[in-house]
């Protein structure tokens, strides 16, 4: 995790392989040693995770953190780690965020060839121009312990349309997460918001998701203000759909003339695209075991 980090930046922390393992119905993670000096010189996992809606053609193997280090690419070794997962899919769908350098491999070689129109974008705000927004009075912020859990759990599998409970309690509550749930004034979820600090020495929205741009925002007016010491960490970012222009706007009201946004990553997969509401995905949970 801290060779990742270090050289492509990922939002990784130590505690995610924990998080993984004890998360899913099956979780797979393959590693590539060099016998000379016994160090791992490549990895790759994969997690796979049901449908809400109960059919089997909705049940998906999602690619996680797939890295090769630099000096031992284009050797081969990232080919045979590969072709392990793809195995074991056996024709199944399958799903990653692919770094926009080896989309193109992912689609020809490995059928990861289903995309939507669009990838998805980083936006980064340095931490020193931050501007921490106010809450919109009309929404009611709680920490997780206070919510209904199975409430929850519900409004997340609107969003991802995938059974993950689990997996969503465990990666939102390791100690490096801080959290508030938002709810209208009848008492409806209306949004989740987990700001995480990950090895790179930034935070993440992990994930963000609300019902529309004030929800988001007054998400970020609770969780922002939790963080201690934040101002030890480089930036603020969240990756998400552009066809979300509410998020687009957002994180440029953060920070103005210091945010910066790109294309980062192509999500795609090998049977069939699987809608999610884009519009309130202001953030995904994470881009490894995970699609949204």
């Amino acid at each position: 995790m801290h060779m990742i980090a270090k050289t492509e930046g990922w939002a990784l922390n130590v505690q995610d392989y924990t998080t993984w393992l004890n998360s899913f119905e099956k979780f797979w993670f393959f590693a590539a040693i060099d016998k000379e000096t016994d160090e791992t010189i490549g990895s790759i996992t994969m997690a796979f995770d049901r449908s809400v809606s109960g059919k089997e053609d909705g049940n998906l193997y999602c690619v996680g953190a797939y890295y090769v280090r630099e000096e031992w690419r284009n050797s081969g070794v990232g080919s045979i780690l590969f072709e392990k997962i793809v195995d074991i899919a056996k024709g199944s769908n399958m799903a990653l965020h692919g770094a926009l350098k080896m989309s193109p491999k992912y689609a020809s070689k490995y059928g990861f060839d289903k995309m939507p129109n669009y990838k998805h974008e980083f936006a980064s705000i340095p931490i020193g121009n931050l501007i921490i927004p106010d809450a919109d009075p009309r929404y009611t912020l709680k920490d997780l312990k206070d919510v209904d859990e199975d409430k929850l759990v519900a409004y997340d599998a609107a969003i991802c349309q995938r059974r993950r409970a689990k997996y969503l309690h465990n990666f939102i509550t390791t100690a490096n997460c801080y959290v508030k749930v938002a709810l209208d004034n009848p008492g409806n979820i209306v949004g989740l918001c987990s700001v995480r600090s990950v090895l790179a020495n930034y935070l993440t929205t992990a994930p963000l998701y609300a019902d529309n741009q004030d929800v988001a925002r007054s998400l970020l007016a609770g969780v922002l203000p939790m963080i201690e010491d934040i101002e030890n960490y480089k930036s603020l970012a969240s990756l998400y759909p552009p066809t979300n222009k509410e998020a687009h706007s957002l994180f440029q009201s953060l920070g103005g003339a210091h945010t910066t946004t790109m294309p980062y990553t192509q999500c795609a997969f090998t049977k069939k695209l699987l809608p999610i509401p884009e519009e309130r995905v202001f953030g995904v949970l994470e881009c490894a075991n995970s699609f949204v």
